[in-house]
């Protein structure tokens, strides 16, 4: 799946070059590495463009380094290891001291940095749930290899990784909602949350971007929270209009007069696949009531999106332009992650979002009563 959360979540940056400030006025990072065989350490911005080269520091033979430079404004960063990163907020003047163990580097000791210190409450939270994404593949992992589970063993997955995702989202934004003119909400909203609802993040938007409108991060989250606006709750939902994979042209317009469940995923999508049976389920349970799923597969590979359609039985209307992430729906509906839904109602008006499992079985039966 797509989400800049992995590249917080599995932290193996690529890094190179250098720039140093000799100007004295700016920060300066100051600590030390233990267990770290690298001669060179390397401190890089995190957008969501990417990694961006901010310094670099020479380990000495007693694991202490030091950098120092200059920045225009508040920054999130990251010194980074093979197991990890210690994630930091860079002031334009300010100076701070790190210990970090290269073997477990997000629980890096901090002095000198205030928001460093929220910003690293809000990591351990996230991680706190990433262990126990951990914890649930290791408890199926002989499904890993290329055993299909059986379809009771598939929705239960799908039941607690749903639950784990629900109460880690949950946390995170309430600790994000909380925070008072503080960049760092802009870091859950934008960096740990990709897949957040729209309630939430114009909330963020409402509560600091007057306060920190110069913040590059608060633009950028304003200028998402305008575009999401197209797709939220309440607004029409915009026309879908693709090949189906016999090659004839389907609209989601087509679809009015119905409840319709704009389901996107793709045959290489693991949690895709895993939700199958529940959406297999929910068709056949409410189809005669005026229900229909609408699925936009990212795929690239026609064979492959077929074989997973016959696969699954999923017995309902599929379109694709075969495009993956490059697909027009992904920047129409800012699908950021899939599995992915939207449901619009008989007008065409859009009721919910990333509705899944329980919850989606649930929504159906309140509205079919």
């Amino acid at each position: 799946m797509k989400k800049l959360i992995y590249l917080i979540i599995t932290i193996n940056f690529i890094s190179c070059g250098s720039s140093k400030e000799k100007d004295l006025h700016g920060f300066i990072i100051s600590g030390k590495v233990t267990h770290h065989t690298e001669k060179v350490i390397y401190l890089n911005e995190i957008s969501t463009k990417g990694l961006k080269l901010i310094d670099s520091a020479i380990v000495n033979a007693d694991g202490t380094f030091s950098m120092k430079g200059s920045i225009q404004e508040k920054t999130f960063c990251t010194i980074s290891f093979p197991k990890g990163a210690a994630i930091l907020l860079i002031d334009t003047n300010s100076s701070m001291n790190v210990s970090i163990d290269a073997e477990n580097p997000e629980q890096y000791g901090l002095s000198g940095s205030p928001e460093t210190e929220t910003l690293k409450k809000i990591l351990l939270i996230n991680n706190k749930y990433m262990l126990g994404m951990k914890s649930l593949e290791t408890k199926y992992a002989q499904y890993g290899n290329g055993q299909v589970p059986s379809e009771s063993i598939q929705v239960q997955i799908r039941n607690e990784y749903d639950s784990i995702m629900k109460k880690r989202k949950t946390e995170l934004q309430d600790f994000a909602l909380a925070l008072d003119k503080s960049v760092v909400a802009y870091f859950a909203a934008n960096f740990l949350l990709p897949e957040s609802d729209f309630d939430f993040l114009d909330k963020i938007d409402q509560k600091n971007y007057s306060f920190l409108r110069n913040s590059k991060y608060a633009i950028e989250h304003h200028t998402r929270v305008d575009d999401l606006r197209k797709t939220a709750i309440g607004q029409v939902a915009p026309d879908i209009v693709k090949p189906d994979p016999f090659g004839k042209t389907i609209s989601l317009s087509s679809l009015r007069g119905k409840y319709v469940l704009i389901d996107f995923w793709a045959s290489w999508c693991k949690p895709c696949r895993a939700e199958s049976p529940n959406m297999v389920h929910v068709y056949n349970k409410y189809k005669t009531h005026g229900f229909e799923i609408f699925s936009v597969s990212l795929d690239d590979n026609k064979e492959a999106w077929m074989k997973a359609i016959n696969d699954d039985k999923l017995l309902w209307t599929h379109v694709s332009d075969l495009a993956k992430w490059n697909s027009t729906v992904v920047n129409q509906y800012k699908v950021e992650g899939i599995p992915y839904t939207v449901l619009i109602d008989k007008e065409g008006k859009i009721v919910a979002k990333n509705l899944r499992g329980e919850e989606l079985d649930n929504k159906l039966a309140e509205i079919f009563k």
